[in-house]
């Protein structure tokens, strides 16, 4: 199924950025798909690649500043919390490229009963 924009310059831009880092990646421009959508002006989408999957956010630089979450990836994966990798940014454009940590969420796996016990 074929991603929707409601912007067509917005696309191409994506599709200039996409094209780019492909090959750098190990990309199938072609696998594109939406991952989820959140409350916020941000999408998400999967996308295939020689060594697995990887997640593209979209995030319209006028509406959302990634600054905040490039900076707190890092300082996770710092931590040593297993975060996303940011693997290529464009700023301008708001378009970045991460590791996929997969579909399951920490409320999957977690135990109600006894939380802490995961840690």
């Amino acid at each position: 199924m074929p991603l929707e924009w409601a912007d067509a310059g917005r696309q191409a831009a994506f599709q200039h950025w996409l094209a780019a880092v492909a090959p750098l990646h190990g990309l199938r421009p072609d696998s594109v798909r939406l991952a989820s959508a959140d409350a916020s002006f941000r999408r998400y989408f999967r996308v295939d690649g020689a060594s697995g999957n990887f997640i593209v956010m979209d995030a319209p630089p006028d509406k959302e500043d990634c600054l905040p979450f490039v900076k707190v990836a890092q300082l996770m994966s710092a931590a040593g919390v297993h975060a996303p990798t940011v693997l290529a940014w464009d700023e301008a454009h708001g378009f970045l490229l991460l590791d996929d940590l997969g579909h399951q969420t920490m409320l999957d796996v977690i135990d109600r009963q006894h939380p802490q016990a995961n840690l």
